[in-house]
C-alpha cells in the first residue's frame, strides 16, 4: 500500500519570514514564543504556544478589522454564550510591517482519538451564534466573494493562472457575485461567521465532552443567515460527506436550505470560495496546484456533481 503523503495544510512548511513575524508580534505582547510550532497553514498560519497554552494566527488583513473580531468574539464568549474561540483579552492583534496581522487565542487540545466534530455540532454552534439579536460593535456588510476577487487582484496569486482562465474566472467571479447579491434572504440578515464549515470547529473539552467551539472568524460581518448554511450543503457533495450530512444539520437547525430558490447559486458562489485558498498556496506545493485545477475545471464544465478532494 503506497502511504499517503503529509497534509500539506496541518503539516505545512515553516518559513523565516513567518516565523519572524511570530517572534516580533509575541515580544510586543510579551508572550513567550519557546517550542512554538507550526500547527496549520492555509489562508493563515496558525502557531501553537504552549508556554502560554495559547496560539497565534498570522493572516492577511487590516488592524481595525482584527480588533473587532478580537473584541466581538470576547464579549461573544463573555456575554451571549456563544461557542466561539476566545481571544486572549491581555493581547490584542499586532500589526506588522509586512501587512501581516498576528492575533493571539486560547488553545483547544484536541483528544486524541476522537471522531471530528460534525454538522450537528456545526448547527448548535451556528444557531447560537444567529439567536444573537444585537451587536454592540459596528459591523461591515457581508460582501460576496472578496477574499477570491482580492486573491485576482494579488499579482504572485493572480499569476498561478493562465491568463484565458484568469480572465474567465474574473468574468464569472462578477456575474456570480450579481446573482447573489440579488438574493432575497428567507432567514433574514444579522451576526453571521462568514465561513462557518466544519472544518472550523474544535472540541472543547474543558466545556464538557460534546462541546465545540468554531473559530476563524476573519470573516464575520452583517448579512444574510443562509451564508452560514452553505458551506455544509456544499460538503455534502464537493467533499463527499453525503446527504445525511446536510440532513442533519437541517434538522438540528431547523431550515432545509436544499429548498429554497437561491440554492444553487450559493452553492455556485461556496465553489469560488474554495479556489482562494489552493489559489495564493499553488506556488508554494505541487498539492495545492493539483486542487486548484480540479476545482477551476469542475466549476467551468459547470459540473455541480463532482466530489473534490481536501485539503
Amino acid at each position: 500500500m503506497t502511504a499517503r503523503p503529509p497534509d500539506p495544510v496541518k503539516h505545512a512548511r515553516d518559513t523565516p519570514e513567518l516565523r519572524q513575524s511570530l517572534e516580533r508580534a509575541c515580544a510586543a505582547r510579551g508572550l513567550s514564543t519557546a517550542d512554538a510550532r507550526l500547527i496549520h497553514r492555509y489562508s493563515n498560519a496558525v502557531y501553537h504556544l504552549p508556554t502560554e497554552q495559547a496560539v497565534a494566527r498570522i493572516t492577511s488583513g487590516s488592524l481595525p478589522r482584527a480588533q473587532l473580531v478580537h473584541d466581538l468574539t470576547g464579549w461573544l464568549v463573555e456575554h451571549q454564550d456563544v461557542a466561539a474561540t476566545a481571544p486572549l483579552t491581555e493581547a490584542p492583534p499586532v500589526h506588522r510591517e509586512d501587512s501581516s496581522v498576528v492575533s493571539f487565542w486560547a488553545y483547544y487540545p484536541q483528544p486524541e482519538g476522537k471522531e471530528a466534530p460534525t454538522s450537528v455540532h456545526l448547527a448548535g454552534a451556528l444557531r447560537r451564534l444567529h439567536d444573537v439579536d444585537a451587536v454592540p460593535f459596528e459591523l461591515a456588510p457581508w460582501r460576496p466573494l472578496t477574499s477570491l476577487s482580492a486573491a485576482l487582484a494579488d499579482p504572485t496569486a493572480a499569476g498561478n493562472l493562465s491568463d484565458e482562465d484568469r480572465a474567465w474566472l474574473t468574468g464569472y467571479v462578477d456575474q456570480v457575485r450579481d446573482q447573489v447579491t440579488a438574493l432575497d434572504s428567507p432567514l433574514g440578515h444579522g451576526l453571521i461567521h462568514g465561513d462557518a464549515w466544519a472544518g472550523n470547529l474544535l472540541w472543547h473539552t474543558a466545556a464538557g465532552p460534546d462541546e465545540v467551539v468554531i473559530g476563524d472568524w476573519d470573516w464575520t460581518s452583517h448579512g444574510p443567515r443562509e451564508v452560514d448554511l452553505i458551506p455544509t450543503w456544499h460538503a455534502a457533495i464537493r467533499y463527499g460527506r453525503g446527504s445525511q450530512w446536510a440532513t442533519e444539520f437541517a434538522s438540528f437547525y431547523g431550515y432545509d436550505l436544499v429548498q429554497w430558490e437561491g440554492f444553487p447559486v450559493l452553492f455556485a458562489m461556496r465553489d469560488l470560495v474554495q479556489l482562494t485558498g489552493p489559489l495564493r498556496r499553488a506556488g508554494d506545493r505541487s498539492e495545492f496546484r493539483v486542487v486548484l485545477r480540479e476545482r477551476l475545471d469542475g466549476i467551468r464544465r459547470q459540473d455541480f456533481r463532482a466530489v473534490w478532494r481536501a485539503l
